[in-house]
């Protein structure tokens, strides 16, 4: 199957591409607006038989090595080449792109046995067969040199399990960052391809998180809160989460000890009363907890809405890190269809693969806000920026605190 993306200034030019290149019986996999206002279309070909392999190119370095990571990426760096043969084809030849040159494996028409030292097809007492036409000969290419800073961004790229089309665009990015720092490359791409938006939200403009169950947005809404007395700032609290046993009994347990007041909306035109009364006017951070989200169901999706329509409140996506990649980047979707513009991501600590948050961010045109590194109240949120997502790819997976990599949340 041939994939590719097509980026143009309306959805109906990048169509036409899609047509004019890959023909009527392409498959559109997936549609989105880029920040710039253009429109992208990813396409597919499904192609009967596999396309002849060719020298690797520098345009097309990064697709190659991304479609040998399921396979290459978690075998051993040192493999032994098989022996050659007689019948072993170019085209069934293994595809493994490593440091060192492919193999050559087969042999062409007419040349010696390196077994039997006699010409191809004409073993001792057998009529020599027809020959096959010599294939047409192609000017070599030079193989490309895979440097050290290449070879570390391909390799996180596949560690992290971001998919080949994303991963590409951020390697062909970084590449072309003129520094031999891994890191600051690796914090320019990233700059260049997602947004970022880390500040609390505007006074008397309510912030509601929301998001799948068990996805700590409690917790959340608790180290928010606490962040905001510690900073002589005011702030209330309201909750929506009626429904799940002790998740209201959870946050008042933090609010108390923070001195605060926290508030309960049974349904929406409840909310839309608290948060009008006159002692939420009074500059303060209003923050809003919501109960957990099956983002499949339609139902749930339009309750949501009703509490966020009373509320007339900025929304916040809370997933947790660790996810599957597809089915994170689904959930973030769907929420973004409801008003969602942010993502806060928890559980950083759990976990050591995050391309799910990659994911989610780029199909969902989510901008990165926060980081929850810790279970811990006091430990607080982090700010999600370039350079401490480079640092999070990047770094050794088999070292603890991940919080040393970010920077302490303070707005």
């Amino acid at each position: 199957m041939r994939i590719k993306s097509f980026t143009a200034r309306s959805v109906s030019e990048a169509m036409n591409m899609v047509r004019l290149e890959l023909g009527d019986d392409a498959i559109i996999l997936s549609t989105q607006n880029l920040p710039s206002g253009e429109a992208q279309i990813t396409a597919a070909l499904e192609q009967k038989e596999e396309a002849p392999r060719v020298t690797l190119t520098e345009d097309d370095w990064a697709r190659d090595w991304a479609n040998e990571w399921d396979s290459d990426w978690k075998e051993p760096s040192a493999r032994v080449a098989p022996k050659p043969t007689a019948q072993v084809s170019q085209a069934a030849a293994p595809r493994i792109l490593r440091k060192e040159s492919r193999p050559n494996f087969g042999n062409a028409a007419g040349t010696a046995s390196p077994v039997t030292g006699k010409m191809n097809g004409q073993a001792n007492g057998s009529q020599p067969k027809p020959a096959k036409p010599a294939p047409t000969k192609t000017a070599p290419q030079e193989e490309i040199r895979v440097t050290p800073k290449m070879d570390l961004l391909v390799q996180a790229m596949a560690y992290h399990g971001i998919p080949t089309l994303l991963a590409e665009r951020i390697c062909r990015t970084a590449l072309s960052v003129d520094t031999d720092d891994p890191t600051m490359a690796l914090a320019a791409s990233l700059d260049k391809h997602f947004n970022y938006s880390p500040s609390f939200s505007r006074r008397n403009t309510p912030l509601m998180l929301v998001g799948p169950p068990g996805v700590g947005k409690t917790m959340t809404i608790a180290k928010m809160a606490a962040s905001a007395r510690m900073s002589d700032r005011k702030v209330h609290v309201i909750s929506t989460d009626t429904s799940k046993a002790g998740a209201i009994a959870q946050l008042k347990s933090f609010t108390d000890i923070l001195g605060l007041k926290l508030w309960i909306a049974e349904n929406p035109d409840n909310l839309a009363d608290i948060i009008s009364r006159s002692e939420m006017k009074d500059g303060s951070h209003i923050l809003i907890d919501t109960g957990g989200i099956n983002s499949y169901d339609q139902n749930e999706i339009k309750d949501l809405a009703r509490y966020i329509l009373a509320a007339r409140a900025e929304i916040i996506a809370v997933l947790a890190a660790g996810t599957d990649s597809a089915e994170m980047s689904d959930t973030a979707e769907k929420f973004a269809t409801i008003g969602a513009r942010r993502l806060l991501v928890t559980r950083l600590d759990t976990t050591r693969r995050y391309g799910g948050i990659f994911t989610a961010a780029d199909n969902a045109n989510l901008s990165f806000s926060y980081a929850s590194v810790s279970s811990s109240v006091a430990t607080g949120l982090h700010t999600i920026n370039p350079v401490n997502l480079a640092r999070l790819i990047l770094r050794d997976p088999t070292l603890s605190d991940i919080g040393n990599e970010f920077d302490k949340a303070k707005r």
